[in-house]
């Protein structure tokens, strides 16, 4: 899925952006491009004279150019892509891009959800964005579609007024709009299974997925009244916990803030229940839903792995369990993408653009520059069988010599194109990478870094040998 040239990358995701004009459409895909080699820096650091400095605020100024216009070229991009693929999942999340500048003034009175030092100025544009991926390679397709909004002010009101309000009216509604918004770029979704967290767990929601027959996967948040039989009732938490497990298996379970890294024992078992329908709540009375549940089986931990999981899919045996597991799993590369957006790659919260159309202009092209940091990543992310390709897939000839030359040193060049895996690993310790942790697990940033730094080589090299001196 990686495209290594900048120039076709652009032209790929942007060059049919319908922006009422083709002039505006080729400055597009020349800022993306220029954007794309120097993703972290600033608008003005990306363009490389003058005439595209000026050239790129005007575009990211100009009030005619939608920024839904600008990411609908690349959600087209996505969805030609995934309808090709046999089974595609759609990851849906949401994360706040903060800012302290003068934009802040038009991005409501809500305080900054950054986790960063606080700030009372501080304040927020929420994205609630949809990654497209491969459900059997497990590689990044693209976004297919994103949301922008901000928190004019605090809700106020009784919470059961609160709750009484329109669907519509609702923050929680993005996850709905999210796959309305999906199921009109496509032309089926039989293969697509949308995959959420928590946040998702919305009675409305799970019946608007069985009423349109989408194939979903949702983690459940609320312990539901649940029917054990047609006269009387009981708790989720309860009735699953009741279950005798069907498989073990093991799964990784990342570090995150003060918690390390481990690998977690986990128990799985899987049921079809029926939830009843909450006292609010405008829809069906029940629900019938397959239910897979994982308890990790050291319960004296402070904070032990329990996921329970809706599912549309069918459940014949444990291993299709197993794979409804595994779907979930994935959905971490959305928080993964959001990190590269936001911090590890393109640094969109260090946009200093005046008004909040300017900011997501640019925002849209720094979120697809992100999803091509992710895939550049996944190009030989400790894949044994990337052992077994040549580097020549994603390096040119001289471009590899180069990063020889520079990390192995003195050493022969080898008589055939070195491995997939040996660029990886080269890239990351051109970037300054240490695999201090030794688990072998390269960041984002330290990758692209080694990219960028190897990229200006190359360009060096062929600046010097086609000077006519």
């Amino acid at each position: 899925m990686f495209e290594a040239d900048p120039t076709q990358w652009a032209e790929l995701i942007f060059g049919n952006a319908k922006l009422g004009d083709p002039r505006r459409t080729r400055r597009l895909t020349k800022m993306a491009a220029d954007m794309a080699t120097r993703s972290d820096g600033s608008v003005a650091e990306a363009a490389v004279d003058p005439a595209s400095i000026e050239g790129a605020y005007r575009f990211f100024r100009n009030e005619v150019i939608s920024p839904d216009t600008i990411a609908e070229a690349g959600f087209e991009r996505t969805v030609a892509i995934a309808s090709e693929r046999p089974l595609v999942l759609a990851l849906q999340d949401t994360t706040g891009l903060s800012y302290k500048h003068s934009v802040r003034e038009e991005l409501g009175e809500v305080n900054s959800a950054s986790n960063k030092k606080a700030s009372a100025k501080g304040r927020t544009l929420y994205a609630h964005s949809t990654l497209m991926l491969d459900a059997d390679n497990e590689g990044v397709i693209g976004l297919a579609n994103q949301y922008y909004w901000h928190r004019e002010q605090k809700q106020t009101g009784k919470s059961h007024q609160l709750q009484c309000r329109e669907r519509t009216e609702k923050e929680s509604y993005k996850w709905q709009r999210g796959m309305e918004t999906l199921a009109g770029r496509v032309d089926e979704m039989s293969h697509i299974i949308d995959v959420c967290d928590r946040e998702a767990d919305i009675y409305e929601y799970l019946a608007y997925q069985q009423q349109h027959q989408h194939r979903f996967v949702v983690r459940a948040s609320d312990n539901r009244n649940v029917l054990d039989d047609e006269t009387s009732s009981g708790k989720l938490h309860d009735v699953l916990q009741a279950l005798a497990p069907v498989a073990c298996y093991q799964v990784y379970v990342a570090q995150r803030g003060g918690r390390p890294d481990r690998t977690a024992n986990v128990a799985l078992s899987y049921t079809q229940l029926t939830i009843k329908k909450p006292q609010r709540a405008n829809a069906e009375k029940t629900l019938t839903l397959n239910v897979v549940y994982c308890q990790e089986l050291d319960q004296d931990r402070k904070d032990p792995l329990q996921w329970i999981l809706y599912t549309s899919e069918s459940l014949p045996n444990a291993a299709a369990a197993l794979r409804i597991v595994r779907f979930y799993e994935l959905r971490w590369r959305i928080e993964e993408f959001h990190r590269v957006w936001k911090s590890e790659g393109t640094k969109v919260e260090d946009v200093r653009m005046q008004t909040r159309e300017n900011l997501r202009r640019v925002a849209v092209v720094k979120a697809f520059i992100a999803v091509r940091l992710m895939q550049l990543k996944e190009v030989a992310q400790n894949r044994e069988d990337a052992k077994e390709v040549s580097c020549e897939c994603l390096l040119t000839p001289i471009a590899w010599r180069l990063l020889w030359r520079k990390t192995e040193k003195k050493a022969a060049f080898p008589t055939q194109p070195p491995s997939l895996y040996w660029a990886y690993y080269a890239l990351a310790r051109l970037g300054r990478w240490h695999n201090t942790a030794r688990n072998g697990r390269v960041g984002t940033k330290a990758l692209w870094s080694g990219w960028f730094t190897l990229m200006n080589y190359v360009e060096s090299y062929e600046l010097f040998h086609g000077l006519d001196l």
